[in-house]
């Protein structure tokens, strides 16, 4: 069968991701969100009613008669009041004459949080007004038309991300919680995240996006299994803890190279530390060692990375079980700290204390100890380490 040269180089993949110019399209607290220079900048506005985001107007929009929608953020004194939607705010100016009484009427009596469709034009703002600290603190909207979209009613608490919630209301009101500016860029960020991520399996290494079934039969493993009642008595279905068996058909099947944005459900009870809904990259590839995978994870992690952050440094650092063990005492360690298991067997050969000797003279003993820096530890502090 023949293939063409493209396909070919794109089956086998790249040996290296490719690097890419960024350039940030958010305002000042959006701008560590970036997109790839290649890429078109995205039309916000398409589809929609109206013509601009809040956040996107500048100096250069000077004159243009725009559409906005967006939630009030505050008013003050009836003269002004600032409209945010998620690209950032702008501020718009309430008409005070008399020709414009219904547009002040709405603008002035609509609670804030209220949804709104103000149409007018774009204007500079008064010299010695500007407000430097927003992105569109150059200008302001000069209105000529109002509409109330959706009145608000009293909230439980103020959408400002410098307002302090308890996480128990932030999840009460979850939907409220998703207007910060906070929750938008963490949201927005993991789509961009998973969207390179596909872009480097299929597009840079030939894989395949496959979707498996959720409804499966009992696989019993560490977790137990969500159950499904069928319409059959007696007759259940699983959630699965991940596509394994999937996956493994899939090689079976002479796919090669799989990978899939998958949900896993375990039902591991009220553990703290344990989420029975969770979402992981699922990766399977046919003819590959150890290596391979190693190499394959650095890549799509450096290449998938947001830009604005520390850089991700390839190879990653590796160490055997029995290095682990023996400098952390554990095969799970934590690296941050600088705190290890330093063997001292050496110094110890020739002493004269019986449970150190007791310890050295049996295969494989030795003698360790730990170095805090700069401080002495009490019986009651290292029996805590």
């Amino acid at each position: 069968m023949y293939f063409p040269s493209w396909l070919s180089q794109l089956y086998r993949g790249l040996s290296r991701p490719i690097r890419r110019t960024t350039q940030p399209i958010w305002g000042s607290l959006y701008r560590n969100l970036v997109r790839s220079s290649q890429r078109r900048i995205p039309e916000f506005s398409s589809f929609v009613v109206r013509t601009n985001t809040c956040g996107e107007l500048r100096s250069s929009h000077l004159g243009q008669e725009v559409t906005l929608c967006g939630w009030i953020q505050y008013r003050r004194q009836n003269t002004f009041l600032v409209l945010r939607d998620f690209d950032g705010l702008v501020q718009v100016i309430i008409p005070q004459d008399e020709s414009a009484a219904s547009v002040k009427k709405i603008l002035c009596e609509a609670p804030v949080e209220s949804v709104v469709q103000v149409s007018g034009t774009v204007i500079s703002r008064p010299a010695g007004q500007e407000n430097p600290k927003m992105p569109t603190g150059e200008i302001e909207i000069k209105v000529k038309t109002a509409e109330l979209l959706n009145a608000c009613k009293k909230l439980p608490f103020e959408i400002k991300d410098f307002v302090k919630k308890t996480e128990a209301l932030r999840l009460q009101y979850r939907y409220l919680d998703l207007r910060s500016f906070q929750m938008q860029y963490n949201l927005r960020l993991r789509s961009q995240m998973v969207m390179k991520m596909r872009e480097y399996l299929c597009n840079l290494h030939g894989f395949v996006d496959i979707e498996t079934p959720t409804l499966f039969k009992r696989t019993p493993g560490g977790a137990k299994e969500f159950l499904v009642p069928s319409r059959e008595p007696g007759k259940f279905y699983s959630l699965p803890q991940s596509p394994q068996q999937f996956k493994q058909l899939l090689m079976v099947g002479g796919l090669d190279r799989y990978f899939q944005v998958a949900r896993c459900y375990r039902d591991e009870g009220s553990r703290p530390d344990r989420q029975p809904e969770f979402t992981q990259i699922d990766i399977e590839m046919s003819f590959v060692d150890q290596t391979g995978i190693q190499s394959l994870i650095e890549g799509l992690l450096q290449y998938a990375w947001p830009n604005d952050k520390d850089p991700v440094v390839i190879p990653f650092p590796t160490m055997t079980f029995a290095e682990a063990l023996a400098t952390y005492g554990t095969d799970k360690p934590d690296t941050r700290f600088g705190i290890k298991i330093i063997d001292i067997s050496d110094m110890f050969r020739n002493t004269e204390i019986g449970f150190l000797q007791d310890a050295l003279s049996k295969p494989h003993g030795t003698v360790k100890a730990i170095c805090i820096p700069e401080g002495a530890v009490t019986r009651h502090g290292s029996s805590c380490l």
